[in-house]
């Protein structure tokens, strides 16, 4: 054992060292909840805690390291001005690489002590060997730098860290190297959700459009690329969620792939969804059609990352794992009925003794009373508890902000949603709200807004949890549940509560965990950190489902929940489809687990249910999600028919006619429960006549609160009563507006694109492409039938910003035969006002 190691484990089994940290915290503590009780260090404490955190910053140990880290965290609230801590704190940092931290003391703390000598060499060297790539100076910490030289040697790698780590950097520092590789090969970017595309896509111009502009690279987002026409050659990077790689792959002209980038790949083990299916599918079918695709994986807080090369037959050894993070963070958890607090350090609770005083605090006077001039993120377990929460929040504020970036944006959400959306209200006293289905350009706002500080506290879902990069100083955590009955997996709450401290902003973030006589947690269990280790939601299924997924296979009915029997079904078409390959030279993960587990029978009896389809095997590969003998069906409809149902016109007639024929074709009444309820079609047609002859978000819901007023609608407001819908009840308006969001986003979006999809797929088959028409899933995903707008949103655009340019801007638009050529930028700048939606969103994506 070298010395170092040695001293380090001395220490940390030191009474003395133990007595000292825990103050420490408690120095932190009172500091974080502006407690009366002040407590000092003597000199010979606060030098003997410095000397501590300099030999444990010279460890190679991550614990030891995160330990010398806050300490000088801890420190800096009471000493930031003492000569010695000054010193001693940026030795402490260069020593770990965290060169954004000695930036935070540089310019918080204007401290500029000199280093020792040789730690000033060492320092001078690190940035030197360090920097980012095409970073404009910026440096990587150490446990950066491992990981990005680890991961740019490598054809595969998986690699995990805490969320605070800053993997989008490393990631976009990889792309950066990988774009001038020579020859240059097109790349995608798995991520879980839309909103993440929008925010990969987003960074990726602003952060490398010198190089992507010299190395011909282009951003695309969708998977259709035939809209766009340029004259000089380029390749290709693509940001994807799992169905649209799907839909890519679906598509034999698209280009080769070389580069598959699996963003938050610990999705793969969400075990009560059933795009962690989907997303191992679209990995699966890229690997299979592109050979050796070089394969990377990225997730947060996983102990084994090394599962998913596994699960994908490739080199276990090209993982990277570490538990080191560039900033502090300290969880509490607090109990306002009680009036108790508890600090979590080292895994163990530490009472926090009278902190909170006699004064009684509702949830929104405490979140007031910490969250003051600093940025709170407020988790919410669902999307009505989040809206219901700011409401409450709001009400607390009394003034408004008088700033004129809020104001443009109170004009943007008024014109582009309503003018009675909760979230005019909410920013003019600095709120917002966050959650999945927000449309994009509220989000970009809200998001925006909250980076600027213009806004300070956001109420927010699970939608944190999909990887969104809104760190926060503080995050407050009001239940431990997901959604609704399901309890925070160790994994969601740790990146939950990575979001909390922004490098280079602050040095450390705090996790407040909420408990009131209404809101009460079962356990403490997830405080307490352990290691997390994932197994993948198809193996494990599989594993544990064997006599279920026979039954499924002998189209026989299984107990369990709807998602997991949705799982389930899901997995026995891929066994279905894989049992067509087994004569090949692919080997199926899948299929390989079978037969390791000497199942043959399963094989056999899933190909005996295939053998005799007539449908080609391609369709069922790409529409796994949809009954096989449903597909049979349809398919043998259309051969019948020879001529697509859908007609050229679309209106609300023909949407409605078309809705009914697929509630029949596809048994919607028995296959499909948001969509089983024939009357509700007339609903839908509606809309889907709405969004694909381009009506603007505004006018539909417009046109809806109309509607409903003037037909006396009853609409739910709660999860057990109903009121008669009235206009001018802001309640009624909100809630209307919700479900239209909702519906357009899941139902019009998700659900019936993936049915018109597979049926156009069939009817290409059966009558050739000229023949076919349109493919209304397309139209559903743009919202348009026009070309042009499809071409501007090809680009980045988003459907508001793309119908608007169409309409008001045509003049700015290069058209060769009705095909987009480019965009002028500075006409179109020139055209719009300053500071508006499209204005900024343009700035940002041409």
């Amino acid at each position: 054992m070298k010395l170092i190691e040695k001293l380090v484990e001395d220490i940390f089994n030191d009474e003395y060292f133990k007595s000292l940290f825990n103050k420490c915290i408690l120095i932190t503590a009172n500091n974080i909840f502006k407690s009366r009780i002040k407590l000092e260090l003597s000199t010979k404490e606060l030098k003997d805690l410095l000397r501590f955190a300099d030999i444990l910053s010279t460890s190679s140990d991550s614990i030891a390291r995160n330990k010398a880290y806050q300490i000088i965290s801890a420190l800096n609230h009471n000493y930031s001005d003492n000569k010695v801590y000054r010193t001693i704190s940026k030795a402490v940092f260069s020593k770990l690489g965290n060169f954004p931290a000695i930036n935070y003391l540089e310019n918080k703390n204007a401290n500029y002590a000199n280093l020792p000598l040789t730690r000033e060499i060492e320092a001078q060297s690190k940035k030197l060997v360090q920097e980012a790539p095409d970073s404009n100076g910026m440096i990587f910490t150490d446990t950066q730098f491992e990981l990005y030289s680890k991961l740019s040697n490598s054809l595969e790698f998986s690699f995990s860290g805490p969320t605070s780590m800053g993997k989008s950097f490393i990631i976009k520092s990889f792309i950066r190297k990988v774009i001038r590789n020579t020859p240059p090969e097109n790349i995608v970017i798995i991520v879980p959700t839309r909103a993440l595309i929008n925010q990969f896509f987003s960074e990726l111009k602003t952060d490398l459009e010198k190089q992507l502009n010299l190395f011909k690279y282009k951003v695309f987002i969708n998977s259709n690329i035939s809209d766009i026409v340029t004259e000089e050659k380029f390749n290709y990077i693509f940001i994807l969620t799992p169905e649209r790689l799907l839909s890519y792959l679906s598509q034999e002209d698209n280009p080769p792939i070389g580069f598959l980038f699996v963003d938050e790949a610990h999705k793969l083990a969400s075990e009560k969804d059933t795009r962690s299916i989907t997303t191992y599918s679209a990995i699966e079918k890229a690997q299979k059609r592109y050979g050796n695709i070089k394969l990377y994986f990225s997730s947060p807080n996983v102990s084994n990352p090394e599962v998913f090369l596994s699960l994908f037959n490739r080199n276990i050894t090209n993982s990277f794992k570490t538990i080191e993070s560039p900033v502090s963070q300290n969880i509490y958890f607090v109990d306002l009925e009680m009036k108790e607090a508890e600090v979590y350090s080292d895994n163990r609770a530490l009472n926090l003794e009278n902190i909170i005083g006699n004064k009684e605090y509702s949830v929104s006077e405490f979140i007031k009373a910490i969250g003051e001039q600093k940025n709170n993120l407020v988790y919410c377990n669902s999307k009505r508890n989040t809206i219901d929460r700011s409401r409450e929040f709001a009400a607390k504020i009394e003034s408004g902000i008088q700033d004129k970036e809020i104001q443009d944006a109170i004009d943007s959400v008024k014109d582009y949603i309503h003018p009675e959306y909760y979230l005019v209200d909410f920013l003019k006293k600095g709120i917002a709200f966050h959650y999945g289905r927000l449309p994009q350009l509220v989000r970009n706002l809200v998001e925006d807004l909250y980076k600027k500080e213009k806004i300070r506290y956001v109420f927010c879902t699970s939608t944190l949890l999909e990887g969104v990069n809104m760190p926060t100083q503080n995050i407050f955590i009001l239940d431990n549940k997901n959604g609704g009955r399901n309890t925070l997996s160790q994994i969601d709450f740790w990146n939950l509560s990575g979001r909390a401290g922004r490098l280079s902003r602050e040095l450390e973030g705090n996790i407040f965990c909420i408990q009131t006589k209404e809101i009460k947690w079962e356990s403490k269990e997830l405080l307490i950190k352990k290691e997390i280790t994932l197994k993948p939601t198809i193996l494990t299924k599989v594993d544990k489902n064997l006599q279920k997924i026979t039954k499924l296979l002998e189209d026989k009915d299984v107990s369990g929940t709807e998602t997991e029997k949705e799982i389930l079904k899901y997995i026995a078409n891929i066994i279905k489809v894989d049992t067509l390959e087994t004569n090949s030279n692919y080997s199926s993960p899948i299929i390989d687990r079978l037969i390791e587990k000497n199942k043959q029978k399963i094989i056999d009896l899933a190909q005996s249910k295939i053998e005799n389809y007539k449908i080609p095997s391609f369709i069922l590969n790409f529409n796994q999600t949809i009954d096989f003998n449903v597909q049979e069906r349809v398919y043998e409809h259309v051969k019948k028919v020879k001529r697509s149902i859908l007609p050229r016109e679309i209106k609300y007639n023909e949407c409605l006619k078309v809705l009914e024929d697929f509630h029949k074709l596809y048994s919607w009444d028995i296959k499909e429960k948001k969509l089983s309820n024939v009357n509700s079609l007339k609903y839908y047609a509606v809309l889907m006549n709405q969004w694909i002859n381009g009506l603007s978000l505004s006018q539909i819901i417009s046109q809806s609160i109309d509607w409903y007023d003037s037909k006396g609608y009853t609409i739910k407001i709660n999860y057990i009563d109903s009121e008669v819908f009235n206009k001018l009840n802001k309640q009624h308006v909100n809630i209307l507006i919700e479900n239209i969001i909702d519906d357009l986003e899941y139902i019009l979006r998700f659900i019936l694109e993936k049915y018109f999809n597979h049926y156009h797929q069939i009817v290409v088959n059966v009558i050739g492409e000229e023949k076919a028409g349109s493919n209304w899933a397309t139209l559903l995903e743009y919202g348009t039938q026009n070309p042009l707008i499809i071409a501007l949103q090809n680009i980045g655009f988003s459907r508001n910003t793309a119908l608007k340019i169409f309409k008001n801007h045509r003049n700015t638009l290069q058209i060769t035969e009705n095909k987009l050529i480019g965009v002028n930028k500075e006409l179109l700048l020139k055209s719009l006002k300053i500071d508006s939606l499209e204005y900024n969103e343009i700035k940002k994506v041409i």
